[in-house]
């Protein structure tokens, strides 16, 4: 019997009838977590208590390096991405740039909205790939992720490592369909994982997230390891992100 991860409401309860894409369809993605029910496909998938869509945030973020990654000439009708046209950023596919629409700027605190719903749905795309991996996604140990992707409470950070160096290991078929890899065997050598954090690559942007609601105690030595590991490699340095501009989501590592 199938049981929500997110409301761990089963089949006698509720729903399951629609397809819970993990990444966004809207970005490509065609993974499908079955341990969703459709009030919460549907909760990620618009927009709540006037807060922008949690979906429509994280494919407009990853639409954009998406578009830099393609170039002009494979963007378009019959081509590997359709054009894409932004409800809330400015993009420049010619220079690499974006920016918030001058709507959205008046709007007091907007940008930290944003990056919030952005976070929740990174958590998002983590437990539903989690428990369609290796089906851990509804451990109760994974509460903390719950209670702020799909509730809405606390806050969780999300880690970013910036680049050095304009070089990503990408493919046509991965920026066509992205995929999240959580296993091991899968994953590059300069991401770290434990019982506590874990790190993953998307469309070549490299992100680190919690695992332990009790994260804090291990931060400092999350950060050595994880720097050991980066050593060499063609990371610069690691922020916390509270803005999407902290995100070089437009690759301007490439314009260095």
């Amino acid at each position: 019997m199938k049981k929500c991860i997110w409301c761990n409401r089963n089949e006698l309860e509720t729903n399951f009838e629609k397809l819970a894409h993990t990444i966004p369809q809207s970005l490509g993605g065609k993974m499908i977590c079955e341990n969703v029910c459709d009030d919460c496909n549907h909760y990620f998938g618009n927009i709540s208590e006037q807060l922008p869509s949690i979906e429509e945030t994280f494919k407009e973020t990853f639409n954009i390096t998406r578009l830099r990654l393609l170039g002009k000439n494979r963007v378009g009708k019959n081509k590997i991405l359709a054009k894409f046209k932004s409800t809330y950023f400015n993009v420049d596919i010619y220079k690499g740039k974006f920016s918030l629409k001058p709507k959205f700027q008046l709007k007091p605190n907007f940008q930290k909205v944003l990056c919030r719903q952005f976070k929740r749905g990174v958590y998002k795309v983590f437990l539903e790939e989690l428990e369609r991996q290796e089906k851990k996604g509804s451990l109760s140990k994974y509460a903390f992720i719950r209670n702020f992707a799909r509730f809405n409470k606390d806050d969780l950070p999300v880690f970013y490592f910036r680049k050095g160096v304009g070089i990503i290991m990408t493919s046509q078929d991965w920026l066509k369909n992205p995929v999240l890899h959580i296993h091991k065997d899968y994953r590059m050598k300069y991401l770290f994982c434990d019982d506590n954090f874990i790190e993953f690559e998307l469309l070549g942007h490299v992100f680190g997230i919690v695992k332990n609601e009790k994260w804090k105690k291990y931060y400092e030595n999350y950060i050595d390891k994880s720097q050991s590991l980066k050593e060499n490699f063609i990371f610069s340095h690691m922020i916390e992100i509270n803005y999407l501009i902290d995100i070089d989501l437009a690759l301007n590592v490439f314009n260095d």
